[in-house]
């Protein structure tokens, strides 16, 4: 089983959400007010499918749809204080699985490590979708050159 896996499972094991909501969960909370459409495209479902994933949020209590501030007609994704909440308990969840694997690391090959893994993901995304999909399970308090604030103003 590879990092990724375990980090899915980490995340699934933490909270009831299925399918790509946990990772809706994760964009929304980095980046309040995000459009449904916009959301679709980083998580790459459709529009339907990602209408269906908001759905289950809201319902959930986890997110709300306010209307967007630059355009009346449209609306913003933002989480509520309980998905604020869910979103950190999947992260500190995701942090204990890299934990247990960085475990077989010394810990003076840690730097080295970080150094290495910054340079690759940096490299990865070529726009702001791409930048959220490499990052839509990560902490972006604990990446000092996230790939998603590259594209921050996109």
């Amino acid at each position: 089983m590879g990092i990724a896996d375990r980090i899915r499972l980490a995340v699934a094991d933490k909270t009831a959400l299925g399918g790509e909501a946990a990772a809706a969960l994760t964009v929304i909370g980095h980046t309040a007010g995000l459009s449904v459409d916009r959301l679709g495209k980083i998580l790459r479902l459709s529009h339907p499918g990602t209408v269906r994933v908001v759905d289950r949020l809201v319902a959930a209590g986890l997110a709300e749809r306010r209307t967007a501030v630059t355009d009346r007609r449209a609306l913003a994704l933002h989480l509520t204080p309980a998905g604020e909440a869910e979103r950190a308990a999947m992260l500190d969840s995701r942090q204990l699985a890299l934990s247990t694997i960085l475990g077989e690391l010394a810990p003076e090959e840690l730097p080295l490590l970080e150094r290495l893994v910054e340079k690759m993901l940096v490299s990865l995304p070529c726009d702001a979708n791409a930048a959220m999909t490499v990052c839509r399970f990560c902490d972006h308090g604990q990446c000092s050159r996230c790939p998603m604030d590259q594209f921050e103003a996109a």
